[in-house]
């Protein structure tokens, strides 16, 4: 069973001074009428209509409010005391509920399976008047194109239809034939069926603890009781919510008035209290107040859990909660800066790049490549020496033929074979004042790819500044 509040937008629906019979007396004045917390009051299922109607799924509510025109007297009742003039309907549909709900004043009860016979009188208009409140058809809009002029209220009324009961009786097959099968849909609501089910409307639900502390507090170490007092039921409520938090906010009031913010942007779903208390101090012993605090208030922002798979034959790798504390305790070592994922940058300096928060990204592969899709044979690699490591080279016929180094752990000897030189240069414009030494990042360099006697292959330059050699990586 399923009943709609209609609220007519008509300037002469608010009440007049006298109320009607069994409203309940109001000493002050009413509050401003809002629908969907008066449907609230009747049913937990419910949803909004547009701005000015609500509909109810009230099965198994007769036991509460008695018999459907019984409930039905106490919704209208129930507005008039609030200060609003609303007409409800009660049908086994929700769209026979809808469409009577805005065709007859008052209240209008329709017992179920006599939903066709109630709506047949009705106007074709009142199928626009649903079109136009977005939400009945909306779901439907995907499937049916039912914007189209083909199957606007003015081809039917052409035709010479005049209510819903004439659209209902017009044979499917032949309605089909001539409109396509979009019309189907305008039928059945011309029958007061339903082309969907009820979608009950949500509040939107506020993850938000604070705490007043009794006395100020400077040290992380009692904070971190403060924070697992406000995150432990945050946690209660997204499991019970099947969600997990994906920003973490923290913020506290200091003594001086001033307000301490930290945005925490998690790399997974995640919900594990210590974890998250974990993540918080982290960030705060980084990132520390100026003052004592008074005041905590913890905000997280969710998004659905994530779904885990395991399989039976291979290692678990680890969970997004240790992977966050490892990055955090580490930020907090070496700093946030030098922590994260390394990003190619846009220049033709040798060896940039920067750094990135780390994140993990399920949907796409690596490098933004669709999942499933296998990788491409990785040919060669090079590993960084970070700085480069000095070398001495012997040049005959302007090429390098024997390399040594003293630096331990790389191979010296004869240069077997070699390609290059590659002469890059960069940076040199950004000169310091004067032009007395060249800028820290600039480079003037001739490379070359070496292989060494002993299979060894190394990417070495010579700085042609300082004339001095380098090996600069290891092709792998």
């Amino acid at each position: 069973m399923y009943a709609c509040v209609y609220r007519p937008s008509a300037p002469d629906r608010l009440l007049p001074q006298a109320p009607e019979p069994g409203a309940r007396a109001a000493s002050s004045p009413p509050p401003e009428f809002a629908l969907d917390r008066l449907a609230r009051d009747y049913s937990p299922r419910y949803e909004m209509d547009g701005a000015d109607a609500v509909v109810l799924d009230v099965t198994g509510m007769t036991r509460l409010f008695g018999s459907p025109r019984a409930m039905a007297d106490e919704i209208r009742r129930d507005a008039a005391s609030r200060g609003a003039r609303v007409q409800v309907a009660m049908a086994g549909t929700q769209t026979a509920a809808r469409l009577l709900a805005r065709a007859h004043v008052g209240v209008t009860v329709t017992l179920a399976g006599d939903e066709a016979e109630a709506v047949a009188s009705l106007p074709l208009a009142q199928l626009s008047s649903l079109n136009a409140q977005g939400s009945t058809l909306k779901a439907q809009r995907s499937a049916f194109d039912l914007e189209s002029a083909a199957l606007s209220v003015e081809t039917w009324t052409r035709w010479g239809l005049r209510t819903l009961g004439d659209l209902a009786k017009l044979p499917p097959a032949d309605l089909v034939s001539r409109m396509g099968r979009a019309a189907l849909v305008w039928q059945a609501m011309a029958r007061g069926e339903d082309i969907r089910p009820l979608v009950p409307s949500l509040d939107e639900e506020r993850f938000e603890g604070t705490f007043e502390l009794d006395w100020p507090v400077e040290e992380l170490e009692p904070l971190s009781f403060v924070l697992t007092r406000l995150i432990e039921p945050l946690s209660t409520r997204l499991e019970r919510r099947d969600r997990g938090a994906a920003v973490l906010h923290v913020v506290l009031r200091l003594i001086t008035k001033e307000i301490h913010a930290r945005r925490l942007e998690l790399p997974s779903p995640m919900r594990d209290v210590r974890t998250l208390r974990t993540l918080a101090l982290l960030d705060l012993e980084s990132h520390p107040p100026s003052a004592a605090v008074d005041r905590v208030t913890v905000v997280i922002d969710p998004t659905p859990a994530r779904v885990l798979q395991h399989t039976l034959f291979s290692r678990a790798l680890p969970t997004p909660e240790q992977v966050s504390t490892l990055v955090a305790r580490l930020g907090a070592v070496m700093g946030q800066d030098r922590v994260g994922a390394p990003q190619v940058v846009d220049t033709h300096r040798p060896g940039a790049f920067a750094m990135r928060a780390f994140t993990t990204d399920h949907a796409a592969g690596e490098a933004g490549r669709p999942p499933g899709q296998p990788s491409p044979p990785l040919a060669s690699a090079l590993r960084r020496c970070r700085p480069p490591v000095p070398a001495r080279v012997a040049v005959d016929a302007g090429r390098p033929v024997r390399l040594t180094t003293d630096r331990r752990g790389f191979a010296g000897g004869t240069i077997v074979r070699c390609a290059g030189p590659w002469r890059t240069s960069g940076a040199w414009w950004a000169g310091t004042a004067g032009g007395a030494r060249p800028h820290a990042l600039a480079w003037n360099r001739d490379e070359w790819d070496v292989a060494l006697s002993d299979g060894a292959v190394y990417r070495i330059f010579q700085d042609r500044d300082t004339e001095g050699w380098f090996i600069d990586a290891i092709v792998d």
